[in-house]
């Protein structure tokens, strides 16, 4: 999932704790203490989240209106994510772990009154896989071989193979309304996302009071939530804008209580300001470049990792970042148990990325100062989101490194909903973007040769990245496969299909008023329920 406005990894060097600086006192100016407002880059155009931007910040939103069957605790240092009840209270394997059954809690309501049920667990799987629907993440259903109503508060999942990914595959998606929804067909979704809104039922712990597109959203406290004086807050007003520094400008002038997503830039201006309070915060994203493997660019592992050699990364951490991030070095970033740390990244060496070029057969045969092999010169576009400011900046700096050995990169702002599909369908050539990995660690979606015209947008393909994917995919605890994921790791650092630019921290600020604001690892508003102004 990729998102703008969020970053990642620890700045301080105490593990595992977030950053909070406060400064001064709070305005004297009355507030509205029954609500909150907060700055928060995203795009919203329909509550359906299997036809939706697959970004961080939908994703946080969506978690206020609709539940999930369980969800994560805590951080990702120490292991894998334990899970904790959501809609199902309770959940028991049965004994060759085929059959995973579910019991819902019974006072689970959707905003028409109506009990969440196991009819709607079900609807939600066959939306799911549905082809006409074509879900991002349809593949992890896989193997998923029947979902079966047992009572209105019971629903037994049937798999195909006994996993370590079980859990992960059924528990964090939102449970969809279908008895609400059923009326529209499956093949009209995509053609139609707003009548959504106009058949709106939820069931969260916020409701939907008002959307103003590209603007605002409001949510309201849902009455009816089982979990007795959440949410605390009556209101929150999530307010969006093209660039983050303009909800950091809305911030300073007291016009927003909280921001998220904030640029290392925007912290600057925020640190020292009276009544603010800055918390920075690891979470799962890295920002990368992925080679199109297809185009004859990047199609050897020596010419990519050339690639690396001539780039500054520490250069581009230094100038954007100001200490909020660090050089990545793979994919599985060092905030995560399973990361190798006797995996250093490549260094900026221009006269070895040269050496290099010219041992995978890349010469200025011609003069002109661009490299070539054969009568293909060393130029392609860099493609990356349109707003993503840092990236943008990113791209600058990666131009004139590879300039300087003799490669024309040409960024290229591009919008997500028109590059997600080119990148989906191998037609581009390098593209630059962040990703939150999966909390479960199954990297397959982005490196198995399968998952090639799908998520796995470089094409790469290797039998043995293959091989240790599955591997660690069909253990029962994930642990047993750290060895798994330290090989992967090896043989993603030498064949370097995508270049690791760096991790970084999620930056969030807010009114020192606010309490219990706690983002982490699994979305900026994960406990926006508890949010409330101290009295």
């Amino acid at each position: 999932m990729y998102d703008d406005s969020v970053l990642s990894l620890p700045r301080l060097a105490v593990a595992g704790l977030a950053a909070v600086v406060g400064w001064g006192c709070s305005s004297e100016a009355p507030r509205d203490t029954t609500q909150v407002r907060v700055g928060l880059r995203f795009d919203y155009p329909t509550p359906n989240e299997l036809i939706a931007p697959p970004t961080l910040a939908y994703a946080a939103i969506n978690n206020q209106l609709y539940l999930s069957l369980m969800e994560e605790q805590g951080d990702l240092r120490d292991g894998p994510l334990p899970w904790a009840p959501g809609l199902a209270e309770e959940w028991e394997f049965s004994e060759d772990r085929l059959q995973l059954t579910l019991r819902l809690r019974p006072d689970a309501l959707w905003s028409d009154g109506q009990p969440v049920t196991a009819e709607n667990v079900r609807f939600t799987w066959l939306a799911q896989t549905d082809l006409d629907v074509a879900w991002n993440y349809a593949s992890s259903k896989e193997s998923i071989t029947d979902v079966e109503v047992i009572d209105a508060r019971t629903v037994r999942f049937h798999f195909s193979a006994a996993t370590g990914t079980q859990l992960d595959d059924i528990a964090p998606d939102r449970v969809l309304p279908g008895h609400a929804w059923e009326a529209r067909p499956f093949a009209e979704w995509r053609s139609d996302p707003g009548w959504f809104f106009e058949h709106l039922v939820t069931s969260g712990p916020f409701r939907l009071a008002s959307r103003t597109p590209g603007s605002e959203l409001v949510l309201e406290r849902n009455p009816d939530h089982f979990e007795a004086g959440l949410p605390r807050l009556e209101r929150v007003v999530l307010r969006t804008a093209a660039e983050s520094t303009a909800l950091t400008n809305q911030l300073l002038a007291g016009e927003l209580d909280v921001v998220t997503g904030i640029g290392a830039r925007d912290a600057l201006r925020i640190e020292g300001q009276p009544g603010l309070r800055l918390l920075a915060y690891p979470n799962r994203q890295f920002t990368f470049v992925s080679w199109n493997t297809t185009k004859p660019w990047f199609r050897d592992p020596q010419t990519r990792r050339a690639l690396a050699l001539a780039i500054d990364r520490q250069a581009i951490v230094d100038t954007i970042w100001h200490g909020y991030a660090q050089v990545g070095g793979s994919p599985i970033i060092s905030s995560v148990w399973a990361h190798d740390p006797d995996l250093k990244p490549w260094p900026h060496d221009t006269a070895a990325a040269r050496a290099e070029l010219a041992e995978a057969g890349w010469m200025d045969a011609d003069g002109d100062g661009i490299l070539e092999r054969g009568a293909v010169p060393f130029r392609f576009e860099l493609a990356t989101f349109a707003g993503a400011d840092a990236r943008w900046e990113a791209m600058q700096m990666v131009q004139a490194d590879l300039g300087a050995v003799g490669i024309d990169a040409q960024p290229r702002r591009v919008d997500p909903n028109a590059l997600i599909p080119r990148l989906m369908g191998q037609d581009f050539d390098a593209a630059a973007f962040g990703l939150a990995i999966p909390t479960n660690l199954d990297l397959g979606f982005l490196f198995h040769s399968e998952e090639a015209g799908s998520f796995n947008y470089a094409a790469y393909a290797s039998p043995e990245v293959d091989r240790l994917v599955d591997a660690f995919a069909s253990r029962h605890d994930p642990l047993e496969g750290r060895d798994d994921l330290r090989r992967l790791q090896r043989i993603l650092h030498e064949d370097q299909p995508i270049l690791v630019l760096w991790e970084s921290m999620s930056l969030v600020a807010f009114d020192e008023e606010l309490e219990s604001v706690a983002p982490n690892a699994v979305g900026p508003l994960v406990n926006l329920k508890e949010w409330a102004w101290r009295e």
